[in-house]
């Protein structure tokens, strides 16, 4: 992975973000928003994981099942959320959490490339603050 294709994914989720923000702002339904992110997020986590397989069992052996693992799983965490309908905001926020801290932590290594689904995680928190200021003043602002 070069440079040019780091810099072509950001371009890429940055564009696809800006789409879905403005996309949300002509939608019904402020929380699919949100949801649409959190898919975003665990499609990204996905496949960098897939992508980094090989380098990381050729690099760590073993410990790339915990390696790729953590951050698949803290992916995964804010999409059950959703489907169950429940703690989606703290779940996300975690995963978000969990996501950033693992990919500095391994940021000399595979860790980098999970920031992107941190920053996917961290945009469907602030999208769901949003949604939930404008159901409570009802769509209508301060006065």
């Amino acid at each position: 992975m070069n440079v040019a294709s780091t810099v072509g994914a950001v371009l890429a989720l940055f564009i696809a973000s800006a789409a879905v923000m403005y996309w949300s702002r002509h939608r019904a339904a402020p929380d699919a928003v949100g949801r649409v992110l959190r898919l975003l997020a665990l499609a990204a986590t996905a496949g960098i994981a897939v992508a980094l397989l090989p380098f990381t069992v050729d690099d760590s052996g073993a410990a790339a099942a915990y390696l790729l693992g953590v951050p698949v799983l803290a992916a995964v965490c804010p999409v059950v959320a959703d489907l169950a309908g429940r703690a989606v905001a703290v779940t996300t926020t975690v995963a978000a959490l969990v996501l950033l801290a693992w990919g500095l932590l391994l940021g000399l290594g595979v860790g980098l490339w999970f920031l992107i689904p941190a920053l996917l995680l961290g945009t469907a928190v602030v999208a769901g603050i949003a949604s939930r200021g404008a159901a409570v003043t009802g769509g209508q602002g301060a006065r």
